[in-house]
């Protein structure tokens, strides 16, 4: 199902918090709204975001004529700022509200770290990569479309494959079974984490020591 981006309003650039001059991460779940995608493969971008605000606890904000939920997260002064950011719509159309995100915090490229399900990966399995394709995500795509390139971190949340007479969709919004839930919950926590890590170290050291554990 396509949406069609509410019109972003055009507003001022956001004076947050810097370490070093250093731009926000902003860091974008994607997922499917509401309770019926809650729970599937899919969403395990919103899942990420959702564990990154509970340390320190923190409550997404809206703005009027935007169409998605932030958070700006702070741990010190001396920490690059993180802006955590889940859109309203369907994933298929995540890509339309980078524009806006990347003039409101004066991000680059560079600057964006995408979440998304990966079927290449077992459940459990998590990985932090900069640049690549789009292996056909439709997430994924429509950000590549809207940045104009692929160019931007990503967090990989292995989900697995379908079993044998499943079809991808039914694979991806499908709530996984118990054993593959526990181990896809766990990645996501250290996905979080390795996210939490970026405001303050290399982002080389971030990926060696998560990819290193579940590469």
């Amino acid at each position: 199902m396509k949406v069609r981006c509410l019109k972003e309003k055009r507003l001022p650039p956001r004076k947050v918090r810097r370490s070093n001059s250093n731009p926000p991460i902003i860091v974008l779940g994607l997922g499917n709204p509401g309770p019926k995608f809650e729970r599937t493969r899919h969403n395990v971008g919103y899942r990420v975001v959702d564990q990154l605000m509970k340390k320190p606890p923190t409550e997404f904000r809206r703005r009027l004529f935007t169409s998605y939920a932030f958070a700006e997260l702070f741990d010190s002064e001396d920490n690059r700022p993180i802006i955590a950011v889940r859109y309203d719509g369907f994933m298929n159309n995540s890509g339309c509200i980078i524009s806006a995100l990347k003039r409101r915090y004066r991000a680059a490229t560079e600057d964006l770290l995408v979440v998304v399900d990966n079927m290449d990966l077992q459940p459990g399995i998590c990985c932090i990569w900069k640049g690549g394709g789009t292996a056909g995500h439709n997430g994924l795509k429509s950000v590549v479309k809207h940045v104009g390139s692929g160019d931007f971190m990503r967090l990989y949340i292995g989900v697995g494959r379908p079993s044998a007479g499943v079809g991808v969709v039914e694979h991806v919004l499908g709530e996984p079974g118990n054993q593959d839930a526990l181990a896809i919950i766990d990645a996501c926590s250290r996905g979080a984490d390795a996210i939490r890590r970026l405001a303050y170290t290399p982002f080389q050291r971030v990926a060696e020591g998560l990819n290193r554990r579940d590469g």
